[in-house]
């Protein structure tokens, strides 16, 4: 047996430190892959085109000029400044590549880095990570997601993990500061992780430091998420509140309840979600003599009663002040929280199991837990490899009906479109977009004005796009395009927002419009899409 000393980091590592970060290394470059499986198709991903659009016209104030989201207030300031200046010097597709692979490296790290303070052991890590994700994906019930695009919140979710590690280690002043790190990236993720981290103090007994000793750490957290949550409260400053009434309930109830509002939800997100958290509460009792996992299951008991309290707020009737307690993302912390208790419990019962001279129930388990993991990845890359078209674009048009080959061809004309757009259309042109799509900024690198997926975070600007929406995109529209409205109406939308084209999407729209078509041409066939110019 391989005989272990304590390192300088607090592991208990093999003796002898090359091997020792080696194997940390490959450890931390199996999790990476694994990231990869799940979450490596081409840009943009789902949220990819938004955030990254907002970072580069962050830094470049001319690009998309006239665009209403992205001239809308700016919420996430430090991702802008620690990461979205990338934008300034290299390619959209680029950045988000850069942005990926630095933040699976940072998860990678520092799940190792937690899995290994609940369960030390050369590739347990990786046993854990393999739990993790596909538990993440399938076991969500409000949508959130950890590995995926580059955004503010994979780099909160780093920061959740470290602080997580100092939670089981009884560290508690560097899990307050981790959690406030969090903050300043993304004030939710942090916000309600500080929220847990007090449930799992109360919940610590005797154990727990005293409080006056947390509050030089707690100072520190709080000084540092000043920096996510100073730009967040600053977004309604000045605005009525009748305005910001208004805007909550579009948000809430209109845009985003299946985030947000618990009886919105799929019954079968909830039932995935429930049976995740059955498979925790097991594991949590299982390990209720252990006090570093103890203190894991505290925090992670601390989500399932913020999103509890969430489901009921979200249940009861209407009423004015109820949109703004809502907007909070109540789900986001235990769409994370209670998978990752599953597995780092689940890692930790096969552990127990091969030490306690149940070798056979260990090894059936781990069998069986390898292969689902496995069919889980495998089936994930099948899915990428039959379409190949990116998560953003896949999401404005779902395979449905369509053939493979014929979704492939409009996501290639999709992209032609914008390449004629870049080269023959003026930098601060305007556009009248299809509904649906998400990603003009990206491909065409124009300002539009107004996209169903990009919705202003200040009040003020959330109102306004609310009447474009409604105005450019009634039920008409979405059952026969933008042709539906007719040139008269197309004309005056056009003339009020400022906006030069139009584009239709002729898998969709069936009829012309009368204005000069300029594409597609003799020399530039495109069968879905077409462009025309405001007379």
């Amino acid at each position: 047996m391989v005989e272990r000393k304590a390192s300088t980091t607090g592991y208990a590592t093999p003796a002898g430190g090359s091997r020792g970060v080696g194997l940390a290394a490959v450890e931390c470059a199996l999790i990476f892959l694994l990231c990869f499986l799940l979450g490596g198709w081409l840009p943009p991903d789902v949220n990819e085109a938004h955030y990254l659009a907002k970072a580069r016209h962050y830094w470049d104030p001319g690009w998309c000029r006239g665009d209403l989201f992205l001239e809308s207030a700016d919420a996430h300031l430090v991702f802008y400044w620690t990461f979205g200046w990338l934008t300034k010097w290299i390619s959209l597709p680029a950045v988000a590549w850069t942005g990926r692979l630095l933040t699976w490296v940072l998860l990678a790290w520092s799940w190792r880095r937690l899995s290994y303070a609940v369960l030390p052991g050369p590739l347990l890590s990786v046993l854990t990570a393999a739990m993790f994700l596909p538990l993440q994906m399938l076991g969500n019930m409000a949508g959130e997601w950890v590995v995926g695009g580059v955004e503010a919140k994979g780099f909160a979710w780093v920061l959740v993990f470290l602080g997580l590690e100092g939670l089981v280690r009884q560290r508690w002043s560097r899990m307050w500061i981790c959690f406030g790190a969090a903050g300043a990236f993304h004030v939710l993720v942090g916000g309600w992780s500080v929220a847990a981290g007090l449930v799992a103090y109360a919940l610590a007994g005797s154990s727990r430091p005293a409080l006056v000793g947390q509050v030089p750490g707690l100072l520190l957290g709080g000084l540092l998420s000043l920096a996510g949550l100073v730009p967040a409260l600053l977004l309604n400053a000045g605005v009525e509140p009748a305005v910001v009434r208004e805007a909550n309930d579009i948000y809430v109830y209109y845009r985003l309840s299946h985030h947000l509002v618990f009886p919105y939800f799929s019954p079968l997100s909830i039932l995935s979600h429930l049976a995740v958290a059955i498979a925790w509460a097991a594991t949590a009792w299982g390990s209720r003599g252990e006090a570093g996992p103890r203190r894991l299951h505290g925090f992670v008991l601390g989500a399932v009663l913020i999103a509890a309290i969430g489901a009921v707020l979200g249940s009861l009737p209407y009423q004015p002040w109820l949109a703004g307690v809502l907007r909070f993302y109540w789900f986001r912390l235990a769409d994370v929280a209670v998978p990752l208790g599953a597995a780092l419990g689940m890692g930790l019962a096969i552990e127990r199991w091969r030490t306690a001279d149940r070798p056979v129930a260990a090894q059936l388990a781990l069998v069986a837990v390898t292969l689902l993991a496995a069919a889980f990845f495998v089936h994930r890359s099948w899915q990428q490899q039959t379409d190949l078209r990116p998560a953003a674009v896949k999401q404005a048009r779902p395979a449905g009906t369509a053939s493979p080959a014929a979704l492939r061809a409009t996501y290639e004309d999709w992209v032609r479109l914008g390449e004629w757009i870049q080269t023959n259309t003026a930098p601060d042109a305007v556009f009248i977009t299809p509904r649906m799509q998400q990603s003009f900024h990206w491909f065409a690198q124009r300002a539009e004005v107004a996209s169903w997926k990009d919705i202003p975070q200040d009040a003020g600007t959330l109102v306004r796009w609310w009447k474009r929406i409604q105005e450019l995109y009634p039920g008409k529209v979405r059952r026969s395009g933008l042709e539906a409205l007719g040139t008269w109406r197309l004309d005056d939308l056009a003339r009020t927002y400022g906006a030069n084209y139009v584009i239709l999407d002729r898998t969709v729209s069936r009829r012309p419009l009368a204005w000069p078509r300029v594409y597609p041409n003799s020399a530039e066939p495109n069968a879905s899409f077409e462009v025309y110019r405001v007379p």
